[in-house]
């Protein structure tokens, strides 16, 4: 178990964040740059001291304010990999590896022979960190840090100055280095794809405090409020108001929604992510479909593997002060299936079960 209860305030900001959450699994603290999710990690690491609280990793406790305890980095265990991997440059990627270990030569040989093996690196353990590729830059950084066999593993958004298809790669190694090993990690991201693949749980954090702290599927289908539905994607946060037990009005329109958790009355933000808004073409099968929209598509903008649709209800909008009711995403593929650059009037649906409704 890692308990967190991190107060510290510093020029303009401050770090109150509290959290708790269970050993051997990937936490993933995710949020914009500037939030706090850095410091967060320098807390714990012991880098920065807090001003008040306590961090306590299973049975040790690394700091107590009231108790007095304040552990120093190099007796919390604890590993660290920064974005900018920090590698000494005049060291071979094995002697990168070995720098801290204590104990005999032949034992640290061994500990850093199975770390080159474990991290794909067996034939590259005499090159310097010039003559390696980014990735396996970060495998060795990776590597060290495991060498002390840490408690407790953090990384600061290792990944982010990687190209894609290497940090898919690295993503899908660490996934599977944790799951062989067992090691608590903690990864800082503000990449929400890279936090979703990765988290098996996720803190989302603004201005040093976690809002909420959920699996990210969870997160993502149930924000906790509207500030989460922006921070994670939501594009269609959409203002309503409670009338029945199961609808909702938003706009000019009533929608069916699935049962309510506030009183009738009640005025809620409708969060409904873009890839869950479903089409429907006007002159397909009589097949009767929960909350349809009449409309038109009025533009769109791609980024090559999805397709980002603004839909105009034909009369009853959801949205009267603007020039458009909701965003659709879908992938190319079904935009060029559908021929949606010609085919411009559909039908939307959204099914109760989208419309997640949320205080403001």
């Amino acid at each position: 178990m890692l308990s967190l209860d991190i107060h510290k305030k510093f020029d303009g900001f401050e770090l109150a964040l509290t959290l708790s959450t269970p050993s051997e699994k990937i936490i993933v603290l995710f949020g914009a740059s500037g939030s706090g999710k850095s410091l967060t990690l320098a807390s714990i690491a012991g880098f920065i001291t807090p001003d008040a609280g306590r961090i306590q990793l299973g049975e040790r406790v690394l700091f107590d304010a009231v108790g007095g305890i304040n552990l120093s980095p190099q007796a919390r265990k604890i590993g660290m990999v920064r974005q900018d991997l920090t590698l000494f440059p005049h060291l071979s990627a094995a002697d990168n590896i070995a720098y801290g270990l204590k104990g005999p030569r032949k034992d640290k040989e061994r500990r850093v022979r199975d770390l080159l093996e474990l991290m794909r690196l067996t034939s590259f353990g005499a090159r310097k960190p010039t003559e390696l590729s980014g990735g396996q830059q970060q495998r060795v950084a990776l590597a060290r840090a495991l060498a002390i066999e840490p408690t407790l593993l953090l990384l600061d958004e290792p990944f982010s100055a990687l190209d894609l298809a290497t940090r898919i790669e690295l993503r899908r190694e660490l996934k599977e280095l944790q799951q062989r090993l067992r090691t608590s990690m903690l990864f800082v991201t503000h990449d929400l794809g890279e936090a979703a693949l990765l988290a098996d749980e996720m803190a989302v954090i603004e201005s040093g405090r976690v809002l909420q702290f959920a699996p990210p599927n969870q997160i993502l289908r149930e924000p906790s409020n509207a500030r989460v539905a922006q921070i994670v994607g939501v594009k269609n946060i959409l203002p309503a108001k409670i009338i029945d037990v199961n609808a909702v009005r938003i706009g000019e329109r009533i929608f069916e929604t699935d049962p309510v958790k506030f009183p009738i009355g009640s005025q809620v933000r409708a969060c409904i992510r873009a890839e869950r808004v479903l089409l429907i073409r006007p002159e397909g099968p009589s097949r009767v479909h929960p909350n349809t929209i009449a409309g038109e598509l009025l533009d769109q903008e791609s980024d090559g593997n999805d397709v980002m649709l603004r839909f105009r209800a034909d009369d009853a909008r959801l949205q009267p002060e603007l020039d458009f009711d909701l965003h659709i995403d879908i992938p190319v593929y079904v935009y060029e299936r559908l021929h949606l650059s010609r085919q411009r009037h559909w039908l939307v649906t959204l099914k109760p079960s989208v419309l997640h409704l949320v205080t403001e």
